[in-house]
């Protein structure tokens, strides 16, 4: 590890020489070219791969569509943009972690495109972007830095191969930064977690230095964990007929974002994964990778936030939940009394008997919808509703599934509340997103099983900041 400490060499020098190494290494030895700049940027090569995940991957999800898509070359950094580089242009570091060499998160998708904009003037490049409030055009002609689209994003974490993860069917924190005491397939093998194909790891808890670990043959560090990565695209399913270039949706709410973070269970760093996220979120686990164009391209791509929402003064607020060891009720029942909402517990039809975590296993490997017991009868009068649920597998519950394909959620805010047992929000956040798509989705609030003393306070301040006068 380069000593970076008074009297070291500046990082992006570093950086530089490092993406040098790495280049003569990858020509001796990769299909794909690299080339190194002043910038410390790579070049690869354009090529045909093979997107998605075969219906044979385990744990997959149905946005992952399998299809052949070729890209042109394009620059790439083999590092996450670090706190260094971004506080040095941007003048603030919104980390939560604190290190030079660490990644920069707690980005919005608007912060990573006005980091790429800012970065090209600094250097006397054409900005990428155009950005008019929630629209945003990219200048496929211009020189300047960008964020990857997803399917450069995938060619790249990829590097030449076909497999689950870059290393193969499994991952370990030596190759990886994520929660590895969830590795790979734990959701099939929890209760007899002795099975062979479950490669137990550990888990660092934080953000690692971007150039940690061993890179790909593309000499790309951390394509997989440490921070989940920005890319370009609106989400939505992929369209098989663009397979040249694709740069995702012209219109849409959600921006997807790639590779898993520190605080990610195994399957959610497959190469294949979508995660999706409100482009206006900031999560701790969410930072971006920069790259621009290897030759100018044409044309104007406009994306549209289209998304309308009425803000209502005095929203009628609904608090719906679901709880099995009372943690997430008692933070609904206290949210409902103080702001003078409507309560509705989320109930099974029949109920989970005996051991929960097999119940809830075999629910989620089955990918099952279990029925409800209640419909929130009157849906369509609320404008706002809390959605509350324990955190079970980096997800929700299945029950929560149910709801959310039971009731139209269409033009509401949902504000999601978790109490979990370490795992924060895993990934419930993206499914709960991908699943009321004509909602918003606004940043949750989570806590540890039953929150303490302190939960009643912390929850006034997060509905507060979410708009809702007390």
């Amino acid at each position: 590890m380069r000593d970076m400490r008074e009297g070291a060499r500046p990082f992006r020098r570093s950086l530089w020489l490092a993406s040098l190494l790495t280049a003569v290494w990858i020509m001796g030895t990769a299909p794909v070219k690299a080339v190194a700049l002043n910038d410390g940027l790579l070049l690869l090569d354009g090529g045909t791969f093979t997107m998605g995940s075969p219906l044979s991957e385990r744990q997959r999800q149905d946005d992952e569509m399998l299809h052949e898509v070729t890209v042109s070359a394009f620059y790439v950094d083999p590092y996450e943009v670090t706190q260094q580089d971004y506080a040095a242009l941007m003048g603030k570091n919104p980390s939560t972690f604190s290190g030079d060499r660490l990644p920069v998160e707690g980005v919005s998708w608007y912060d990573a495109i006005a980091y790429c904009n800012a970065l090209s003037t600094s250097r006397g490049l054409k900005p990428a972007y155009i950005i008019e409030g929630r629209d945003v055009m990219w200048d496929r002609s211009a020189d300047g830095y960008r964020l990857l689209t997803e399917a450069e994003w995938e060619y790249a974490a990829r590097a030449g191969r076909q497999t689950i993860f870059y290393e193969g069917a499994q991952i370990t924190s030596d190759h990886a930064n994520f929660e590895g005491t969830y590795p790979y397939l734990i959701e099939e093998n929890y209760v007899s977690r002795h099975n062979p194909e479950v490669v137990q790891s550990r888990n660092r808890a934080t953000t690692i230095a971007v150039d940690s670990l061993s890179p790909n043959a593309f000499g790309l560090y951390n394509m997989e964990g440490n921070v989940s990565e920005w890319v370009f695209d609106y989400y939505g399913p992929y369209d098989i007929k663009d397979n040249v270039d694709p740069h995702g949706p012209l219109s849409g709410s959600l921006r997807v974002n790639r590779g898993g973070g520190w605080n990610d269970f195994a399957k959610q760093l497959r190469l294949a994964y979508r995660s999706v996220t409100t482009p206006d979120t900031v999560e701790q686990n969410l930072g971006f990778r920069i790259a621009r164009n290897a030759a100018s391209q044409s044309g104007i791509v406009k994306t549209v936030y289209d998304l309308k929402l009425e803000h209502k003064a005095d929203p009628k607020l609904l608090v719906a939940y679901f709880s099995w060891t009372g943690n997430t009720r008692g933070g609904a029942e206290f949210l409902a009394q103080r702001l003078n909402a409507d309560l509705f517990e989320i109930t099974m039809a029949q109920p989970y008997t005996g051991n929960i975590y097999e119940a809830s296993q075999r629910d989620l490997n089955a990918n099952a919808r279990p029925s409800l017991a209640a419909k929130v009868p009157n849906i369509a009068d609320y404008d706002m509703i809390l959605l509350g649920y324990p955190t079970w597998w980096s997800t929700m519950p299945m029950p929560l599934f149910t709801f959310l394909e039971t009731h139209d959620l269409s033009g509401k805010i949902i504000l999601p509340f978790s109490s979990n047992g370490g795992t924060r929000f895993g990934d419930s956040i993206s499914d709960l997103r991908k699943h009321a798509q004509r909602a918003y989705v606004a940043q949750g609030f989570e806590y540890y099983y039953s929150g303490g003393s302190e939960l009643e306070d912390e929850l006034l301040d997060w509905v507060r900041r979410a708009g809702i006068e007390l």
